[in-house]
């Protein structure tokens, strides 16, 4: 397990160092000193870890698993962090930033047109890399921990060894980094055509398909940036958002396993949110209103017009949604609601036929009752979650409304929703946020899972 932790550490400060170099060009020297904590520090306690657990070669089970997505999740961002604390001159919103950057949540206390280039393009290469590492638990550790249950990230892309779950991290970080690097270079390349400046257009590549959400301006994105770098953005997000195991079977010309509509269902939504804004706002917000619902859907949470068409309270129940599981997104995840919604299907059509059979299927296979109440209990789990954070971001002095809205944000992994102005939360109200953050990059249950593991005694 340290093992893992340890490469991470060590990839992380390693790419630290070019940040360093661009800080110092820049002429920032506080944030480059704060670059190089980062790579000193990142550096050597990865390689020391590395080469004191040399001669450990232990399976790790799934308690073993569990702990390493905890520990992964919280100690990283404190080694990420020095170069936001030196920008933004506090230790609190530095750990926040680097929380909210890591988790692809993408909630800013500094404003970009405040920030030095090199922290603009810090948050958004470390969204890169967290999208990146959820990609690989999610097809790894999660995909074997799911096994009893309805299988949703199930795939011929790994084969999962239950007695040890690291036995694949190898395997799986370069076939979904393959895929997930492609996706982004595409999508640079795009932007660039679509007439996106040069570094505007590495920023956005990288934090769309992260389903991050930062940007290197503050303002809406149609006032920044041509209208078809704005729908090359969205198709990035997409991407982010949809199965990648999917998109590594059908780059690689193998025969991709039977969807489970996830797709289709982020267009479908976004469709409707374009037809209602039809009928409420006029035709010419339809545009706006189907890029706003596609990016809180998922949970990208960019903000395409300052039009507004779609209410908040609807695109933040989009992002509680979420895109696919084995994604960069995060909420629920869509393959779960659709599961309830076939379920909830089948209890309807008992009322009229009492006496029929009624069985949910949902990928070209049955669900047994077992799997659909793990499923309910997911469902269940994230409203309860927020119900707590909201009060605990409310208890650090934020407003009735700011804490709820800061709270789904925050779980959802959906920061720029909202309209939350995260500079005016308090400290204790930035922690309580970081640890939402945390919970829903972990799908609330696994971070709950974990805490229990760590915790509770033989």
């Amino acid at each position: 397990m340290f093992r893992a932790l340890a490469w991470g550490l060590l990839a992380l400060g390693a790419s630290a160092a070019p940040f360093a170099l661009f800080a110092a060009a820049e002429g920032e020297e506080a944030v480059m000193r704060g670059f190089f904590v980062t790579a000193a520090a990142g550096i050597f306690v990865g390689g020391a870890t590395l080469a004191g657990t040399a001669s450990l070669n232990r399976p790790a089970g799934a308690a073993a698993a569990l702990r390493l997505a905890f520990y992964g999740w919280l100690v990283a961002p404190l080694f990420a962090s020095p170069p936001f604390i030196m920008a933004t001159g506090g230790s609190v919103t530095g750990l926040f930033e680097a929380y909210s950057a890591l988790t692809t949540t993408g909630a800013v206390v500094l404003a970009a047109e405040d920030a030095p280039a090199s922290i603009i393009l810090w948050r958004c290469w470390l969204a890169w890399l967290g999208g990146l590492v959820s990609l690989v638990l999610a097809a790894t550790v999660f995909a074997a921990l799911d096994r009893r249950g309805v299988g949703l990230r199930r795939t011929s892309l790994l084969t999962v060894e239950r007695a040890d779950l690291f036995t694949n991290f190898g395997r799986a970080i370069r076939r979904l980094g393959l895929v997930y690097a492609l996706a982004t270079a595409v999508g640079w390349l795009a932007l660039m055509l679509s007439g996106t400046p040069a570094f505007a257009a590495v920023c956005l590549a990288l934090s769309g398909v992260a389903t991050a959400g930062f940007t290197p301006f503050s303002v809406p994105l149609l006032e920044a940036i041509p209208a078809p770098a704005v729908l090359v953005l969205a198709a990035l997000c997409l991407a982010g958002a949809w199965n990648f195991a999917v998109q590594y079977e059908l780059l690689s010309r193998f025969r991709a396993h039977r969807g489970t509509g996830e797709l289709r269902a982020m267009g479908a939504v976004a469709g409707a949110c374009g037809i209602a804004a039809l009928f409420t706002a006029g035709p010419e917000q339809l545009g706006p209103a189907v890029l706003d619902a596609l990016f809180a859907v998922t949970t990208a949470g960019f903000d395409a017009s300052a039009a507004a068409p779609v209410p908040i309270a609807a695109l933040v129940l989009l992002a509680m949604v979420g895109g696919s599981p084995i994604s960069t997104s995060g909420g629920i995840k869509m393959p779960r609601v659709l599961l309830l919604a076939r379920r909830a299907a089948g209890e309807l059509s008992l009322l009229s036929h009492p006496s029929a059979a009624v069985r949910t299927r949902f990928a070209g296979r049955s669900v047994s009752d077992d799997a659909l109440a793990g499923v309910w209990v997911y469902a269940i789990a994230f409203p309860v979650a927020l119900g707590f954070g909201a009060v605990a971001i409310g208890l650090g002095g934020a407003e009735f409304s700011d804490a709820w809205r800061a709270a789904a944000a925050s779980l959802a992994n959906a920061g720029p929703l909202g309209g939350v102005d995260y500079a005016l939360l308090s400290g204790p109200s930035l922690a309580a946020c970081a640890l939402l953050m945390v919970a829903g990059r972990l799908e609330v249950l696994a971070a709950a899972a974990a805490v229990y593991v760590i915790f509770a005694r033989d």
